[in-house]
């Protein structure tokens, strides 16, 4: 299913780029934080490098992004960091950000019309999709991320 979904997005004017070997180097922070991610998921993060839209403007979390990046990059936590930042101090409401994304893995960034992602849930695996200004406020996808790509691939869902 990755070659054809692959294929498909490049056939969509996405930008794609591949490892010549699987890169099986995800981050430690990442490994530590979530226990649960689906091996799907792992799959396309160690073989896609780079897959973002033509005006980069939304794109995937592959392996390398789970890296500290220098500059002005999006660090692949933005939305998390942004809504810590809001807390004012209130432990409880940090607590509570904290505790989603510690549930939820980010596999895609979009900073197309507004602030959005789409997370992996740790507890079953789905895939959700949540926006600013409440990042943590998220809806259900798909009940994969087999079913998310194959849904992209199949035209079902457009991101």
């Amino acid at each position: 299913m990755l070659h054809t979904f692959v294929k498909h997005m490049k056939e969509n004017g996405w930008q794609v780029a591949l490892y010549e070997n699987r890169n099986n180097n995800l981050s430690n922070e990442i490994t530590a934080r979530y226990t649960n991610i689906p091996e799907q998921w792992l799959e396309f993060a160690g073989t896609v490098k780079c897959m973002m839209n033509a005006e980069e403007t939304v794109w995937f979390l592959c392996a390398n992004d789970f890296n500290p990046q220098n500059g002005d990059a999006f660090q692949w936590n933005e939305w998390e960091k942004i809504s810590l930042a809001s807390t004012a101090g209130d432990k409880e409401w940090e607590y509570k950000i904290k505790t989603f994304w510690d549930n939820h893995l980010p596999i895609i960034m979009s900073v197309k019309g507004c602030y959005s992602y789409y997370a992996i849930s740790m507890k079953d695996g789905s895939v959700v999709r949540g926006a600013e200004p409440e990042f943590e406020e998220c809806e259900f996808v798909t009940t994969s991320f087999a079913e998310f790509t194959e849904k992209i691939a199949k035209g079902e869902l457009q991101i």
